[in-house]
């Protein structure tokens, strides 16, 4: 699953594709315009809806974290 989420992230930001994952806002500086578009793509990718109660920083800070909300959206 960490790769598709890497995959979703990269089609927003190309940084993805090299970065650890463990903290993707100084990583590869996402920001609530980029979460947004994530969010768009991450409903699509794996046909889940996310609620506005999950658009907080800390759900989209790493790639465990968003693997971990989308676990719960599943």
């Amino acid at each position: 699953m960490e790769q598709r989420i890497r995959s979703v992230i990269a089609k927003v930001n190309p940084k993805a594709l090299e970065c650890k994952g463990i903290d993707l806002i100084s990583e590869i500086g996402i920001d609530s315009h980029d979460i947004f578009n994530i969010v768009v793509e991450l409903e699509e990718e794996f046909d889940i809806e996310i609620d506005p109660a999950f658009l907080k920083a800390e759900n989209f800070c790493s790639l465990a974290n968003i693997e971990k909300m989308i676990q719960k959206l599943s």
